[in-house]
């Protein structure tokens, strides 16, 4: 073997060597799967009643309180099962008024009373207790609901307080019978 078919030899050998031991080549990248588009939907535009909100508090709330508050007058307290649906009824219609004061209305103090943080706690102290009462109802306990009115009666009178201290406004009142 001649020297250079030697110097040949281990130059194959080398670089079969240094072949073999090399990494193999990258694979290509795995293609990216796109991440799915989430499309969140545009909020829903707030409902802005067409009344004020001395007409709901007055045709709304106030009916649906006096029907709670009724149940604790001597012999009104809820008996039968309609007697209780009754009182959850009105209730519900509480609970559903707390979001309706919230949005507005006609009215020419609506506006500014919507945008004072108080007003929305205020409201909330009204869910909360309305809420407290279709648990009683649902429950049928007595002492639940008084318990609930109570605190029906503080939310009623903070936000009296805080917003309308003269009543009637807007020359609204209480115009029916319990």
């Amino acid at each position: 073997m001649t020297t250079r078919t030697y110097a040949l030899s281990w130059i194959v050998v080398g670089a079969s060597l240094a072949f073999a031991c090399s990494s193999p080549p990258p694979s290509p990248a795995p293609q990216a799967t796109p991440e799915p588009v989430v499309t969140t939907p545009p909020a829903p535009a707030a409902i802005s009643p067409s009344v004020s909100i001395n007409a709901m508090m007055v045709d709304l709330i106030d009916h649906a309180g006096h029907n709670l508050w009724a149940t604790e007058r001597q012999g009104k307290a809820p008996k039968r099962d309609a007697d209780w649906e009754n009182v959850e009824e009105h209730a519900v219609q509480l609970v559903a008024a707390a979001s309706s004061i919230t949005a507005g209305g006609s009215g020419p103090n609506d506006t500014v009373w919507i945008s004072t943080p108080s007003w929305r706690g205020h409201a909330q102290q009204m869910a909360d207790a309305a809420a407290a009462a279709v648990s009683a109802a649902q429950a049928r306990k007595l002492d639940a609901l008084v318990a609930a009115n109570g605190k029906l009666v503080e939310s009623c009178e903070g936000c009296h307080k805080e917003f309308k201290p003269s009543l009637p406004s807007e020359g609204l009142v209480h115009r029916h019978d319990d």
